[in-house]
């Protein structure tokens, strides 16, 4: 073979191995060239952990105020560290409220009383707001689930029947597992009661993070009933009109006050004598006291103390106006862990003369 045939064979050769490969380059799929550009973007995380919250603004007299403040006088901290507001509402959006009533003891001649005073308060509210109607003694019951149906909530008030016995943190369970569960939204308990839970299966340190989880802001009308019942403890055996504690206050108290192993997890009460009865009671008392204070401070709620129950309507009336004149704050915090820790969490008006209330912080989910 000449020279110049084998040059020629051989660039024939490297001109069809290119035209081999050229097809395919031109029928690549434009998808995947779109796709593969899009590969070499920088990656954006969205983070959906909206921590929401619902401020109160008082001046520096504790006067409620909505004065028009705009999303630029506020500031939040999350540990300490600034976090970017990314939504603002002033007390627009509506709220889902549970009335829970206590209808045992004490109360059970003044039903009539307590039905006129929550009257008053659905008056106060805003026509598009919610309520449902808890009532418990021993026994709880849900009658009337969420509505704005002001009417429907007056007719299930016609309801509310006098019982002994307090199942009070079984009454906050079932507020949550069957009504604010299942809605989005500020979310709020307002509860008249004592806070003394003598029956029922939960406890307080299974609520209190049930209230946290659900963003439940918790609102108490403390009834002073603890002289009342003092007086009924007292009472000999004998009396058909005397009180007993029951199985549930008397491991409450041996586990806050006494050894684990102590007797009083199995102590009859016609045993003890009056002097420990009434400091059984007293203390019963003061632990209720405390529970229900960290409650509403952990979710950004108040205690109103009643010292009788005609000054539910003033007491009604200061929790409408409180709800009526709150602001709604959100953003996505800064720290993406999901540790489950406590995230302490602070809100400031920059205006002078105004300060902000609300829950003191939170407990980051875990994956």
């Amino acid at each position: 073979m000449t020279f110049a045939r084998r040059f020629l064979l051989e660039h024939l050769a490297l001109v069809f191995v290119l035209l081999l490969g050229l097809p395919t380059v031109l029928a690549q799929d434009p998808q995947q060239e779109q796709k593969k550009k899009d590969d070499e973007l920088p990656t954006i995380r969205v983070n959906t952990d909206l921590v929401v919250l619902d401020v109160s603004v008082t001046d520096r007299d504790g006067n409620r105020t909505n004065s028009g403040l705009r999303v630029e006088d506020f500031v939040v901290y999350e540990n300490g560290v600034r976090q970017i507001i990314t939504s603002f509402d002033a007390t627009e959006v509506p709220f889902n409220l549970v009335l829970l009533i206590d209808t045992s003891g004490s109360t059970r001649g003044d039903v009539e009383l307590m039905r006129r005073a929550a009257r008053g308060f659905l008056n106060e509210l805003r026509p598009q707001d919610r309520v449902a109607l808890v009532q418990f003694n021993k026994e709880v019951e849900l009658l009337k689930d969420l509505t704005a149906d002001r009417r429907a909530i007056e007719g299930a008030l016609e309801l509310l029947t006098p019982g002994t016995g307090t199942s009070f943190y079984d009454a906050m369970q079932l507020t949550m597992d069957e009504v604010l569960s299942k809605v989005e939204g500020r979310k709020a308990i307002v509860a008249l009661t004592d806070g003394v839970d003598s029956y029922g299966y939960r406890t307080y340190q299974q609520i209190l993070p049930l209230m946290e989880k659900n963003r439940v802001s918790a609102y108490f009308l403390e009834l002073d009933t603890e002289s009342f019942t003092g007086n009924g403890m007292v009472r000999d055996c004998a009396d058909e009109n005397h009180f007993e504690f029951s199985a549930k206050q008397f491991r409450k108290y041996a586990s806050e006050f006494a050894d684990k192993n102590s007797d009083l997890f199995f102590a009859s009460h016609c045993r003890l004598t009056k002097t420990e009865r009434l400091q059984i009671n007293r203390r019963l008392y003061e632990v209720a006291r405390r529970e229900v204070r960290e409650m509403a401070d952990k979710t950004g709620g108040r205690v109103y103390p009643v010292a009788e129950l005609r000054q539910l309507d003033k007491a009604y009336s200061q929790i409408a106006a409180e709800l009526r004149t709150q602001y709604s704050l959100a953003y996505y915090p800064k720290n993406e862990a999901h540790d489950g820790k406590w995230r302490n969490v602070k809100v400031e008006v920059k205006k002078p003369g105004f300060i902000a209330r609300t829950r003191p912080g939170y407990r980051s989910p875990i994956d």
